[in-house]
């Protein structure tokens, strides 16, 4: 049977709208686009002197931070435990358990009234082998500080629970984190969660919030696609979620992007 020239045209015109349909819900799925900021916030002011404090506290103290370096890791997690109660917490805890013959902890402190669907934020305080992890992540924990602080002056209509966690990083640089085995630190956590009947509204991890460059060409990316949708330089905060909480996404980057000038995406 021979195909009409019109029939081709209009074969060819539905395969190119479905492709481009698919390439615009593409976009969407990575860049999640926002329509409205949502108004200037009124938010409280952050103290970038403290937040370098930490940094340094971490990256050039309690260095190495790895899985064999316990007492490191102690030291790191009393500091975190002191921050969080000077921030006017009312109770922090620590979580304990044992791995190899070693014992690690997790830090966690809430904020608000008891509820059952807390929201959850977290950044892992360990650092891979010998390397002082600055950004990887003494800069996510030092965040998480200063979150302690803004929330103990801060009215909350829900409960907000921060956990600092350990043992996110591997044993070996060819190994899987730590935190894809039982004895990941926010493995630990999320086992406590499921004891405690608490169902999280949502998770924020933060993780290496400490990198910044305004040279061209600073950023990379694993997928070459990236780079036609973001910026060349490391001058921005990405929010990176699962397929499925594209809707949670908009909202922090909403949030976020009302907050501050710095670019969001």
């Amino acid at each position: 049977m021979r195909l009409s020239k019109e029939s081709i045209l209009i074969g060819i015109g539905i395969v190119a709208g479905g492709s481009a349909i698919l390439a615009a819900a593409g976009v969407f799925v990575f860049t999640q686009p926002i329509w409205s900021d949502g108004g200037s916030s009124q938010s409280p002011a952050v103290d970038a002197a403290r937040l370098e404090t930490h940094t340094k506290k971490f990256s050039e103290e309690f260095v190495p931070r790895n899985w064999t370096h316990t007492e490191n890791l102690n030291r790191a997690a009393s500091y975190i435990h002191d921050e969080f109660a000077r921030a006017g917490a009312p109770a922090v805890q620590y979580q304990v358990y044992a791995m190899d013959g070693g014992t690690y902890r997790n830090v966690m402190v809430q904020f608000g009234p008891d509820s059952k669907d807390a929201v959850i934020v977290g950044a892992h305080y360990d650092a891979f082998g010998e390397l002082p992890g600055a950004d990887d992540n003494a800069s996510g924990v030092a965040g998480l500080i200063e979150l302690a602080h803004l929330l103990g002056r801060t009215k909350l209509q829900t409960r907000v629970e921060l956990v600092a966690f350990t043992l996110e990083e591997p044993k070996t640089r060819e190994g899987d984190g730590l935190f894809r085995s039982e004895y990941g630190g926010s493995a630990v956590h999320v086992r406590s969660l499921k004891e405690r009947g608490i169902s999280p509204r949502v998770f924020i991890n933060l993780e290496m919030i400490g990198y910044f460059s305004d040279e061209d060409g600073s950023q990379s990316y694993p997928v070459g696609l990236f780079r036609s949708l973001y910026p060349s330089r490391g001058d921005f905060i990405v929010i990176i979620g699962r397929i499925g909480q594209g809707r949670t996404v908009r909202r922090v980057k909403a949030a976020m992007r009302a907050a501050s000038a710095l670019p969001v995406y």
